[in-house]
């Protein structure tokens, strides 16, 4: 009977026993934690020192595998350890870091993990690169290092990276890059070095195909260096002359300062961004006749002629607002294949020989120029047109607007100036023959010193006396003699001041407007949103807004997933605790069961000894006994 309640306390003890082993080892798998002590106690790091610090990864979602949480190591943190201490553990491909400050990327971590093929470490606010820390990344495929503080990198940074594919340094402090920094990268497709301070960058990657060099300090790059490269942006930098590679397909050197365009002929460009630089003339457009998209606005452009399009078949898309135009002929030949033209805030005054040209579109921004008289046929494919701040014919106007569906007008002029009116929502001016009537009231309007100064291209101090004495001549002549009292000389005073003033708040408001813009452009590329051509900057704005109010709401719901389950784990731990205690409850019963079974069995053995001995002491009873 003891050995029965022996044997069922034993079994109960060890179940009790495994619960317990079971519930710790699911709380070990479900969070790994971090630990300030070494985890075995014959670990060391790759120097030979035991560890001061080891991280573990604390969770993993679909975009990685491991996810490093709260991690901080300074400049002065030494021998900080990484993952399992027995690494044939530690086979996670895809690691990133969420709210940690690494400022330094140290050797050990790549010795524990071996198998990375994606590795982020953006937003860590790193400052150095030890000179072997990525030695260890034979297998990592895709390496970003984005929205950091660093400064230089080793030599031989991505040496033995052989299998690199997409390489990401945007947002850092680089100005210059060490010599075959990118040499034996076969694989090496896609680099993106944006927001630095570079100054140049010589080195050709034969295998690049997208290249992203935008914001820096760039006086010159020669793309041609790149011969397998399908996209481009060298946009704001300070490039003064672009050389486009044979096999680019999308390029954007926007925002800089170029005028001189180069390149064998290319049979792939498709789209090319060339606005806010100072190109003067077209004539580079015949090496590049397959563009479909071209973006040519605010340069310093005159005019545009046929015989710098005539085989372009492919354009659908012309962007040339913001120019100093006063002519745009297409004439007779019309690119047929182009839906979207753009001329605003240009010069332009006489349109009339584009009718055939004008017929084929389907969006025509004419808005914020001098055009006089257009024609458009009954058979146009207009769906956007704009219209408004130009110098209309009524008679020509009256003409026009039957031929377009009102829908189909984008805009419209709230005032008019004196001796024009407003018909159907644009000012005109009436008169016999517009374009005369309009070429005597310049020349009557314009003054000789004007005239001879726009001429000259400069004016010095005795050109100015010149004009200003013809200006007198002219003025006599005509028996037209300006009639001057100091109040007049007081308000013309007055109201140079006010132009100065008003000129200057003017230039702010536009440097801040082009600040928000730049940091518009910057947000979208940051957070991969798709820019809205031929919208403002606030329409592209309000999308990076829902972009990230998506993210956000993604990281709530992420966020009550997670506390779900937390929520779950703990419920379960409770069970498993009270589960333990009525373990532990039954043990201490049992033990009791035991404790007074063992007394039990003492007073039996008392009794029976007692009654051995009154049989020995009767001769009798003894002898039958034997």
């Amino acid at each position: 009977m003891g050995w029965l309640h022996s044997v069922l306390l034993l079994s109960v003890f060890l179940g009790c026993s495994l619960v317990a082993a079971q519930y710790e080892e699911h709380n070990f798998a479900g969070q790994w934690v971090t630990t300030t002590k070494p985890s075995h106690p014959d670990e060391e790091s790759s120097n030979g020192n035991s560890c001061s610090k080891r991280y573990n990864c604390r969770e993993s979602n679909q975009q990685h595998d491991c996810v490093f949480e709260d991690v901080s190591i300074d400049r002065d943190t030494y021998y900080v350890c990484y993952g399992h201490y027995n690494h044939s553990l530690n086979d996670q491909k895809k690691i990133t870091f969420k709210n940690s400050t690494m400022r330094k990327l140290p050797v050990t971590f790549l010795d524990s993990f071996r198998q990375i093929e994606e590795l982020y470490l953006s937003n860590l606010q790193m400052e150095e690169i030890e000179p072997d820390a990525l030695t260890n990344g034979i297998n990592i495929e895709k390496l970003d290092m984005s929205f950091n503080v660093i400064r230089d990198l080793p030599q031989a940074a991505f040496g033995n990276m052989r299998s690199l594919r997409q390489l990401v340094l945007d947002r850092n402090e680089l100005s210059n890059l060490p010599d075959a920094i990118f040499s034996g990268k076969p694989n090496l497709t896609s680099l993106s070095i944006a927001n630095n301070k570079l100054e140049r960058i010589d080195e050709s990657v034969t295998s690049l195909e997208s290249l992203i060099l935008s914001s820096n300090k760039l006086t010159s790059i020669d793309l041609a260096i790149f011969p397998s490269l399908f996209y481009g942006n060298v946009s704001f930098n300070l490039l003064t002359k672009l050389t486009i590679s044979v096999a680019v397909e999308i390029l954007d050197a926007s925002h800089n300062r170029i005028n001189t365009v180069t390149g064998q002929r290319n049979y792939n460009l498709k789209i090319l961004y060339l606005a806010h630089n100072n190109l003067t003339d077209t004539a580079w457009l015949l090496q590049f006749f397959k563009l479909e998209v071209l973006d040519l606005s605010y340069n310093e452009l005159e005019e545009i002629t046929a015989k710098h399009f005539k085989h372009m078949n492919y354009l659908k898309e012309l962007y040339l607002s913001n120019n100093r135009l006063v002519k745009y002929t297409q004439g007779s030949s019309p690119i047929l294949s182009l839906k979207v033209l753009d001329v605003r805030h240009n010069h332009l005054l006489y349109v009339e020989k584009n009718q055939k040209q004008f017929d084929t579109l389907e969006q025509l921004y004419l808005d914020d120029n001098s055009i006089v008289t257009l024609k458009l046929s009954s058979t146009n494919k207009l769906q956007n047109l704009t219209l408004s701040k130009n110098d209309w014919d009524c008679k020509n106007l009256g003409e026009l607007l039957p031929n377009v569906n009102k829908s189909v007008i984008g805009d419209s002029d709230r005032s008019c100036k004196q001796e024009y009116q407003l018909v159907n929502d644009l000012c005109c001016k009436v008169s016999d023959k517009p374009y005369l009537d309009r070429l005597i009231k310049q020349i009557s309007g314009a003054s000789l010193a004007e005239k001879f100064q726009r001429a000259s291209g400069r004016c010095s101090v005795d050109d100015t006396i010149k004009s200003v004495q013809n200006f007198e001549n002219f003025v006599i002549t005509q028996n037209k003699r300006l009639q001057t009292t100091p109040q007049r000389d007081a308000e013309i005073n007055q109201l140079q001041v006010d132009i100065q003033k008003l000129t200057q708040r003017s230039n702010q408001f536009k440097h801040a407007v082009t600040s928000l813009d730049v940091e518009v452009e910057n947000n979208l590329r940051r957070y991969r949103v798709i820019k809205e051509p031929l919208v403002p900057s606030k329409e592209n704005l309000r999308k990076v807004y829902a972009h990230l109010n998506n993210r956000r709401e993604f990281k709530k719901q992420e966020t009550k997933n997670r506390e779900s389950d937390a929520l779950l784990k703990k419920e379960e731990r409770e069970a498993a605790e009270r589960k333990n205690i009525n373990c532990k409850d039954e043990v201490n019963k049992l033990k009791t069961n035991l404790k007074q079974i063992k007394l039990n069995i003492k007073t039996q053995e008392t009794v029976v000894k007692r009654l051995e001995k009154t049989v020995n002491r009767n001769p009798d009873t003894r002898r039958i006994t034997k």
